[in-house]
């Protein structure tokens, strides 16, 4: 499953990640001439970063001060047990319709069920069968079955012990809170299983820890379509309905049962013999092939990776309105939110779906083929398809790009570590095991899994993911059973490995320095762990590539040197002899890289030169190496050798992410810097207007407003006219902060149009809400009202909070009936608005909500929103 985020602005965020360390505040220490000793006996004391040779080497600042990091508390909740298994569902034949005058579902299905091995005969069956009611129970011959129906339990009783049974139960759902959604715009309905909501709209066993097989029979409308999981069996008429006859013939976990029904067309692909079909609406058909075209293509490259062709009948992928997660993986039959998918040309590559789609289908895989057992080993199936994602990125658009998700996917974790510090398996959550459904089971667990592919190398790690999938094929699986099939594989004891990264929270901290000595002709790189350590944080015992690119005669890249860092109890420290030139003159490191490749979770405090990291960031081969000296060169405010070698890097570096890292990076190094290096900055800024690439265009409005908002303003007109109007919003959004007056009228004009997702008009209302002036509050409050788009009314809700100085109570009163909204990211914004403004007259309502509230992500908001408001107002 996907989760759903915003399609608001790539530049916002690159230009918050860009900026995000604090400047140097200790004073560099004086530089030190190299000795003649060898470095294992030499000085070099862990606070003081280097000792260098002066006449060619400059000084470097000192470290940060510490801590490098700072970690949230443990996310609250009950530890919660796998669920204990009492029978075997062996197969399932649902009957169903749905009733849009009541939105209802009404249906029967016929389950056959036996005797766990070695156990006892059934005397009776619990089915899972929430806010349904139970119209009869029937065993195979037709004679009524005895019953109880209590909360969320059907308990059938089968009459007589049997090691095998098959019963029907009639059943029908009104207006369900869980499980199934009726859009009436499209006039399309759709189910969500995970994680236990298919009892909502069909009983059944809703746990992962059995898989079954099972049929669907749908009835619809005639001129309507339904989608379900396995191969389609056949259709009839039946009046004026039709039944569509879906059936699965391979086990899976209930939580993937699916049922799509609606207006669509159907865009027929395939895969070698497997049929591919993209289920969109009839008015999109354009968008369904630019968002799911890539799919046999993925399909190839997974099969070939796990070894492990694709495992199913066929594989279809329907878009669907108001959809509450990004996408989900129902077997054969994903759902996928349509504003994910189906998106305008102009809108690329921000709105580029193959990330959803690869996602989604990696879970075909890894999730449905594979299992996680049970809720706490979710990173089995989120993470896994998450690392699936990142590998076709990286086979897709190359090395590259494979590079930045791996860098974007460690500062998730590092960000999510701040807000709350958790292992990848964890059993504790307060109403719904989806609250820990975050980014320590999805990027954590990619960013586990990148790291054993590079320990082992790729032939040995896609061998060993092989034979975890094949020994799991059709089944279920625990971390541990990951860890075994690995070491079954490799020969290699994983175990600490699993208790640093999986079991264990947090990742290192390094303090990182390097001493060169001119006279041994030696480079040594020394490196401390400080992160704080706790049960649940302890050493990280890794080992880091480092590598040191040499000088030549005439300062161009010629050569390296490389080794391996093996960190333990918390130290490393590795030496490299550096070679000598012609003249026996050793060669000095022009940079030095701790972790090349970007391969490890970590945070690191390297200080290097303005000129080390000049050239790093020139000449460095790997993108996140030039990253990384975009974001240091940042902290040298005023440095013009910084502002220098960050505008050449804005205008010719041959990666977008780092030409858009950049941009950020370059406005703050050029605060305070003389003349010069400002208008190098500036023009540099105002040439990445024009970049080729989207995303870098969105980027730099933002530096333009830092470094000359009258700029901005004179040229606010060339950018609303982006061929993106990703690039407009950013513009907008940089003006309304920088010069309010200016933005007024823009905004006003831009409010006013229609664009998909509502994008302009969402960017209009983020710009009211960023103005430094008075005013727009009556504007904004508009887009509160219902019939506003879901971004553009979140967007009012953030805006207004923003805005709430002195109006803290007019604002809660506005904000309440948005606590019954429709839509639940609606009223999870209105929640969190509430806690944030601080008034106690919200708390009945939050109390009041709580209580209805079939969503856990609501009910989470509101209980944070109730601890913020009684926290304040004291016992």
């Amino acid at each position: 499953m996907a989760r759903l985020s915003r399609v608001l602005s790539v530049g916002t965020l690159l230009a918050a990640a860009g900026c995000a360390s604090a400047p140097l505040s200790v004073p560099a220490p004086a530089p030190s001439i190299g000795s003649s000793a060898r470095p294992e006996t030499a000085s070099i004391g862990r606070n003081r970063p280097a000792i260098v040779d002066s006449v060619r080497i400059p000084a470097v600042p000192a470290f940060r001060p510490m801590p490098l990091v700072t970690w949230g508390p443990l996310p609250g909740g009950i530890a919660h047990a796998e669920r204990e298994r009492t029978y075997d569902l062996q197969h399932q034949i649902v009957h169903v319709r749905f009733d849009w005058a009541r939105r209802a579902v009404v249906g029967s299905t016929t389950l056959r069920v036996a005797a766990l091995p070695g156990a006892a005969p059934l005397r009776e069956v619990r089915l899972d069968a929430g806010e349904m009611t139970i119209g009869a129970v029937r065993d195979a011959s037709g004679r009524a079955l005895r019953f109880t129906h209590a909360g969320e339990a059907l308990t059938v009783q089968l009459g007589s012990p049997a090691q095998r049974a098959t019963f029907t139960v009639d059943y029908e759902a009104v207006r369900p809170r869980h499980g199934v959604y009726f859009v009436e715009r499209r006039h399309i309905v759709w189910t969500q299983s995970e994680s236990e909501d298919a009892r909502y709209w069909v009983p059944t066993y809703d746990y992962p820890n059995d898989k079954t097989t099972w049929e669907f029979f749908i009835r619809t409308d005639a001129r309507e379509k339904a989608l379900s999981n396995g191969r389609l069996v056949g259709t009839r008429r039946i009046g004026r309905e039709t039944e569509w006859h879906w059936s699965l013939d391979k086990p899976a976990s209930t939580y993937l049962m699916s049922v799509v029904t609606g207006d669509y067309t159907v865009l027929q692909d395939t895969w070698r013999r497997v049929p591919v079909g993209y289920w969109t609406y009839p008015d999109s058909v354009e968008a369904g092939w630019r968002g799911f075209g890539h799919t046999p293509r993925a399909l190839e490259m997974f099969s070939a990776k796990t070894g492990v062709d694709y495992p199913w009948a066929k594989y279809d992928q329907s878009v669907t309105p108001d959809y509450i997660f990004g996408g989900m993986e129902n077997v054969t039959a994903t759902t996928q939110a349509d504003d994910g998918i189906l998106h305008p040309a102009w809108a690329e590559p921000q709105a580029n779906a193959d990330a959803l789609m690869a996602h989604e289908l990696g879970h075909q895989w890894y999730g449905d083929l594979v299992t996680a057992r049970s809720w706490p080993h979710a990173w089995l199936n989120e993470g896994f398809a998450t690392f699936m994602e990142q590998v076709f990125r990286e086979e897709d658009k190359g090395r590259d790009e494979g590079a930045f998700g791996r860098l974007t996917a460690q500062e998730a974790v590092l960000a999510a570590d701040v807000q709350a510090r958790r292992p990848i398996v964890y059993d504790r959550w307060v109403t719904n095991p989806l609250e820990t459904f975050g980014p320590h089971i999805y990027q954590k667990g990619s960013v586990v899994l990148q790291s054993l592919r590079h320990q082992l190398g790729d032939s040995l790690f896609w061998r060993a993911m092989n034979h975890f999938t094949v020994k799991h094929s059709y089944g279920s699986a625990v971390t541990d059973d990951l860890r075994l099939a690995l070491e079954e594989s490799t020969g290699r004891s994983l175990s600490p490995f699993f208790a640093q990264w999986v079991y264990g929270a947090g990742s290192p901290a390094f303090r990182v320095s390097y001493a060169v000595d001119s006279a041994a002709g030696t480079v040594t790189v020394s490196a401390q762990e400080v992160q704080p350590r706790d049960s649940l944080t302890g050493w990280f015992d890794v080992d880091v590539d480092v590598e040191v690119r040499l000088e030549t005669g005439s300062g161009e890249l010629r050569d390296a040197v490389r080794g391996v860092a093996r960190v333990r109890d918390g130290e490393a420290r590795l030496t490299l002899d550096l070679p000598r030139d012609a003249a026996g003159r050793v060669r000095l490191p022009m940079s030095i890289r701790w972790d090349k490749g970007g391969w490890l979770l970590d945070v690191s405090d390297f200080p290097r030169s303005t000129a080390m990291l000049a050239w790093q960031l020139a000449h460095d081969d790997d993108i996140i190496g030039r990253i990384e000296a975009a974001d240091l060169l940042a902290l040298r405010a005023g440095e013009p050798n910084a502002v220098r070698a960050l505008a050449a890097a804005v205008r010719a570096d041959s990666f977008w992410a780092v030409r858009a890292r950049a941009l950020p990076a370059l406005a703050a190094a050029a605060i305070h810097a003389d003349s010069a290096a400002t208008t190098v900055a500036r023009d540099a800024v105002l040439a990445a207007l024009g970049d080729r690439d989207p995303r870098v265009r969105e980027a730099a409005p933002t530096a333009l407003a830092s470094l000359s908002p009258q700029l901005l303003a004179s040229r606010m007109e060339r950018l609303l006219a982006d061929s993106s109007r990703y690039v407009g919003g950013a513009a907008l959004l940089a003006l309304a902060r920088t010069d309010s007056a200016a933005a007024i009228p823009l905004i006003d004009r831009i409010l006013a149009r229609d664009s998909w997702i509502d994008l302009e008009r969402t960017q209009a209302v983020y710009a009211l809400g960023a103005l430094t002036t008075n005013g727009s509050w009556d504007t904004i409050a508009r887009y509160l009202a219902d019939g506003t788009s879901r971004r553009t009314r979140v967007a009012a809700v953030e805006a207004l909070t923003r805005r709430s100085a002195a109006r803290e109570p007019e604002l809660t009163t506005r904000l309440v009936p948005l606590l019954d909204a429709s839509d639940h990211y609606v009223r999870v914004a209105a929640a969190t608005a509430l806690g944030t403004l601080g008034q106690a007259s919200a708390i009945a309502a939050l109390e009041k909500r709580k209580l209805a509230e079939p969503e856990s992500r609501v009910v989470n908001a509101i209980d944070a929103a109730l601890l913020a408001l009684r926290a304040r107002r004291g016992p």
